[in-house]
């Protein structure tokens, strides 16, 4: 008798305790009716309760639903908003995860401010201000995070990159420096120092820099094309073709150090060497005028005519004009160019040939880079390397009418015969020329010769 009734005790007790709630069973000592009654007013706890186990799983998608529903039944908790937000993050929503991390920030910030999810939320809301192209936004964020967390090296990182893009060197360089006091080894970090050094001409900062990078693992293919720039605007050519190649094995679709290699070699001229990577240029741009111009005069140099002949014709096809011959550079190398053109109008002639022989290694097919570096020699009364200046300008553009000139006056002053070529063939380019009159003159000396 005692059996059964034990027996049935059990099954009542089972039976209460499968009845219950959570909520009843953590407050036994509370009235049930009462919890029931509460737990019906705060219905969203479960679905939110649910939603974060979820997200502690890494189940995106259900943890997302069951949050969206806490949410839409009354949750104020800015820890649930910011595990939203991050959860349409992960599923590429990101219109709505800036919505959601911008609800979790107003109510962290207010009523917990030291809660990592508050940091957290400020550097999402910036890193996805970024990539919107909102900088000053992602700025302004990634400044309150820093205050919460003034240690955190991605940050300053972060700042770093957009600075870069906005072309505040001075701001970047700041920005990366404490990056590096930070993490002295931050591969990323090495590599914008190097590249900034790069830009504002300090080379040997650059070389250390790059050279670190490298052996850090960091942008392999980009950091060895950077040294290559390095070495090539010191005169180190040779190293700055082995850098250029050591990028090309790390990514053989590096474009910039094809077209690095290929200028290289024609400026030694390696026409064959050039050929290579300009033919490989034209496969992959065949509706860039420049890089079809190019392999046709290297194909001239080889005695190509054909081949010449139709890439110079496919160029004037797609660029009538030939603009970039003498309208633009190369990118990366206007800054050299100008910063030249500025040291010959200030009448400095050697610091004017040196920036003008490092802009003529990155872009030597650039006509006013090679006719400006003639100029400066002959200016400094160097008239061997004006020669040769215009000599291979004309390689470049045989019809270019101030390089028969100027080259023309030259030989006529050294008394050498090429003179009557050059001074005639500008009258037949320049017919109505206003120094007509004084070529002529110069040509009838040249037959009494």
């Amino acid at each position: 008798m005692r059996k059964i009734i034990t027996i049935i005790f059990l099954f009542m007790l089972s039976s209460t305790a499968s009845s219950q709630t959570r909520w009843m069973r953590l407050h036994p000592d509370v009235s049930w009716n009462y919890l029931k009654e509460w737990e019906k007013e705060h219905s969203w706890l479960t679905p939110a309760r649910e939603g974060k186990i979820f997200f502690q799983k890494h189940r995106v998608g259900e943890a997302r639903t069951l949050l969206e529903q806490a949410v839409a039944e009354g949750s104020d908790d800015g820890r649930l908003f910011y595990e939203l937000g991050y959860c349409c993050q992960a599923e590429g929503d990101n219109e709505k995860a800036l919505r959601y991390y911008r609800e979790a920030l107003a109510r962290l910030a207010r009523r917990d401010p030291e809660h990592l999810y508050h940091f957290n939320a400020e550097y999402l809301i910036g890193a996805l201000c970024e990539e919107k192209g909102e900088d000053e936004e992602a700025l302004s964020h990634y400044e309150n995070a820093l205050k919460l967390r003034p240690e955190t090296a991605i940050l300053y990182y972060r700042k770093a990159y957009i600075f870069h893009r906005q072309g505040h060197s001075d701001q970047s360089l700041a920005e990366i420096r404490r990056v590096l006091e930070l993490t002295p080894d931050s591969g990323s970090a090495l590599y914008l120092a190097g590249v900034l050094s790069l830009e504002r001409g300090d080379l040997p900062s650059a070389r250390k820099y790059l050279e670190k990078a490298v052996r850090n693992g960091a942008e392999a293919s980009s950091a060895f094309y950077c040294l290559g720039a390095v070495s090539s605007r010191t005169g180190r050519y040779e190293d700055a073709i082995e850098y250029y190649e050591k990028a090309l094995q790390a990514d053989p679709e590096h474009r910039e150090a094809r077209i690095a290699l290929a200028n290289l070699f024609f400026e030694r001229d390696d026409f064959s060497g050039a050929r290579k990577h300009l033919e490989w240029l034209v496969r992959r741009e065949p509706a860039v005028a420049r890089r079809h111009y190019n392999l046709g005069v290297v194909y001239r140099q080889l005695e190509m005519d054909e081949e010449a002949g139709r890439e110079l014709e496919e160029a004037r096809r797609i660029d009538p004009d030939l603009v970039f011959l003498s309208g633009y550079p190369l990118e990366g190398v206007a800054a050299l160019f100008t910063e030249a053109n500025q040291s010959q109008a200030e009448g400095d002639y050697q610091r004017a040939i040196i920036l003008y022989r490092q802009a003529r290694a990155e872009d030597p097919l650039f006509i006013p880079i090679r006719y400006n570096l003639a100029l400066a020699y002959a200016a400094r009364g160097e008239r061997n390397q004006a020669i040769r200046q215009y000599t291979r300008l004309l390689r470049i553009d045989p019809d270019y009418g101030p390089a028969h000139l100027n080259l023309g006056i030259l030989a006529f002053k050294k008394k050498l015969r090429s003179a009557a070529y050059h001074l005639r063939k500008y009258l037949e380019l320049k017919p109505d020329s206003g120094q007509a009159d004084l070529i002529k003159r110069y040509l009838r000396e040249l037959r009494g010769w």
